[in-house]
């Protein structure tokens, strides 16, 4: 199994996905996920970079394919969705136009809507996302789109998620309007507030004008 690549970039073609990564004199064909092309057309030629990978190969699909992300993150998100019903790899990176935070934030809200305008994804496989992934992708769900977060601060996430969303339900919502509008409110900004002051804010937007 290859689960990550350190070389040079060789070469970059857009219109394909494939990027050439040149380790130790070994030249590797990677595909890259839509989301991720502005992060790698950052590289120059000859750039040092560094891929986490996912390496598949099986009887349909006999020759090997190589899948790169910038962050360990992303990568572990792919292996959740692949694991989904009839969502293979080669699906799964063409239906990753979209970061994987914004993905993971639809999955929790049960937004089959927004899931359909991933290339592949209609309507019957977006509730079949849903069906198999909700509740397992609420620390993906508040990633930055930019930078990785430690693995304290994905973990304090997810517990801030999961005690704000037990709080709200407590207070009559239902579990699927609780995590709506926790995910609303933490987006872009999650390590920077606290369990009361996130309760108060979402109470103050509910509160009739």
């Amino acid at each position: 199994m290859i689960v990550s690549l350190s070389g040079v970039l060789a070469r970059w073609d857009a219109d394909t996905s494939v990027a050439w990564v040149e380790v130790g004199g070994v030249g590797y064909e990677v595909l890259i996920p839509v989301f991720a092309h502005g992060w790698l057309e950052q590289h120059a030629i000859d750039d040092e970079l560094r891929l986490y990978t996912y390496y598949h190969v099986s009887e349909r699909q006999p020759a090997p394919l190589l899948i790169g992300f910038q962050h360990e993150q992303e990568r572990q998100f792919f292996r959740k969705f692949i694991d989904v019903p009839d969502v293979g790899p080669v699906k799964a990176v063409r239906a990753l136009t979209h970061p994987v935070s914004e993905i993971a934030r639809w999955v929790e809200a049960e937004d089959v809507k927004a899931l359909q305008q991933l290339p592949g994804i209609g309507q019957r496989l977006s509730q079949t996302i849903v069906a198999n992934l909700h509740g397992k992708l609420t620390q993906e769900a508040m990633l930055g789109d930019d930078a990785p977060p430690s693995s304290e601060r994905t973990a304090a996430v997810g517990a801030l998620f999961v005690d704000a969303v037990d709080a709200l339900m407590s207070l009559q919502y239902s579990h699927r309007e609780a995590e709506q509008l926790v995910t609303a409110r933490l987006r872009g900004e999650p390590e920077t507030i606290e369990l009361e002051e996130l309760l108060r804010s979402i109470l103050e937007q509910q509160a009739p004008a």
